[in-house]
C-alpha cells in the first residue's frame, strides 16, 4: 500500500493497529455470504449439501483475499467520514510559542 496518495498527498499510513477494523469488516461480509449462501443454495435444491459445502469452503479462503483491498478502502473512506483529515498548515510554526528561545 502506498503510504499517500499521488495526486493529493493524502496520508494512508495511520497509526499502528489502524486496519484492525477492515478485518472484521472483511470477516463479517465473508460470514455474511456464507452464512446466507449455504441455507440458499441448499434449500433451494440448487446444489447438494456437500457441494454448497464446497462452494462455501471456497468463498472462505478465497473472497477474503480478493475483497482485501476493498475492506481496507472501506475503512479508510469510513474513518475520514467520521473525522475528516486536516491537511497541517505549511505556514504554522511546528514549537509552541510558549518554549520558543528569548521568550518570557
Amino acid at each position: 500500500m502506498n503510504p499517500r496518495c499521488p495526486h493529493c498527498d493524502y496520508p494512508f499510513e495511520r497509526e499502528s493497529g489502524f486496519y484492525l477494523g477492515s478485518i472484521y469488516v472483511n470477516y463479517g461480509l465473508t460470514a455474511l455470504i456464507v452464512a446466507v449462501g449455504f441455507p440458499v443454495l441448499t434449500l433451494s435444491r440448487t446444489l447438494t449439501p456437500n457441494t454448497a459445502l464446497a462452494v462455501g469452503m471456497v468463498i472462505t479462503v478465497l473472497f477474503p483475499l480478493l475483497f482485501f483491498r476493498h475492506a481496507r478502502s472501506f475503512w479508510l473512506s469510513l474513518d475520514e467520514r467520521i473525522d475528516p483529515y486536516q491537511a497541517p498548515t505549511s505556514g504554522a510554526s511546528q514549537v509552541p510559542a510558549d518554549s520558543q528561545v528569548g521568550g518570557r
